[in-house]
């Protein structure tokens, strides 16, 4: 029998490389996070005092801006290097599959949220956090990715080499928005329920029900 291994590898690839030529929004979406970080540890490190995540800027001083800045600072390049990737991994394929337009609204309030229930949570227990990072923004994503692949779960489990795939993509995503010092969990989580909540709406509600590919 013919080996089809590698022609499924070379169309895989194939897919993916199509997929980040168009992945306009992701592509930009780096390159803003990269260049804030170079000026913000340069010549603009005040960028880190107006723009982090700051409870008590946000509600006593109005400063609101503090919601979306603080989604464009990273801590150090561990910080910035992990976030990027996982925007990377799975912000091409989820803009791929909804457009450009519907994927930056979900980036953008899946961070924004995740932002106010971590300033929620802090003003419920007493707390004055400083928080920065995409991190909440890119669970959105795979809070959205997440219900994808519940909805197709039948279909998926019939192909290893996927499951495989999904498997270390899953680890390198926990690892990176739970394990690592000082990560805001609160945010994370804020930011995932915003992408599941869009995931059902875009995907039950609206019956969009298309494969995605680079996934699937």
């Amino acid at each position: 029998m013919p080996d089809n291994s590698n022609n499924n590898n070379e169309e895989f690839f194939e897919k993916q490389k199509q997929i980040y030529k168009t992945s306009y929004v992701t592509l930009a979406l780096v390159l803003i996070n990269v260049v804030v970080f170079a000026l913000s540890n340069t010549i603009l490190q005040l960028l880190y005092s107006i723009g982090m995540m700051y409870t008590p800027g946000v509600l006593e001083n109005g400063e609101y801006h503090r919601l979306i800045t603080a989604m464009f600072l990273h801590q150090d390049i561990n910080h910035l290097f992990n976030n990027m990737m996982m925007l990377l991994l799975v912000g091409a394929i989820v803009e791929h599959y909804l457009g450009h337009i519907a994927y930056i609204i979900m980036y953008m309030v899946a961070g924004i949220f995740g932002n106010l229930l971590s300033m929620a949570y802090e003003v419920k227990n007493n707390l004055n956090w400083v928080s920065l990072g995409a991190s909440g923004a890119v669970m959105g994503i795979v809070g959205f990715l997440v219900v994808w692949l519940f909805i197709n779960r039948k279909t998926l489990v019939k192909d290893k080499s996927m499951l495989i795939r999904l498997f270390f993509l899953m680890l390198f995503v926990i690892e990176s928005c739970f394990f690592q010092a000082g990560a805001n969990t609160v945010a994370h989580l804020g930011g995932f329920l915003a992408g599941f909540v869009f995931g059902i709406i875009n995907i039950i509600l609206f019956n969009n029900r298309k494969d995605m590919e680079g996934i699937a």
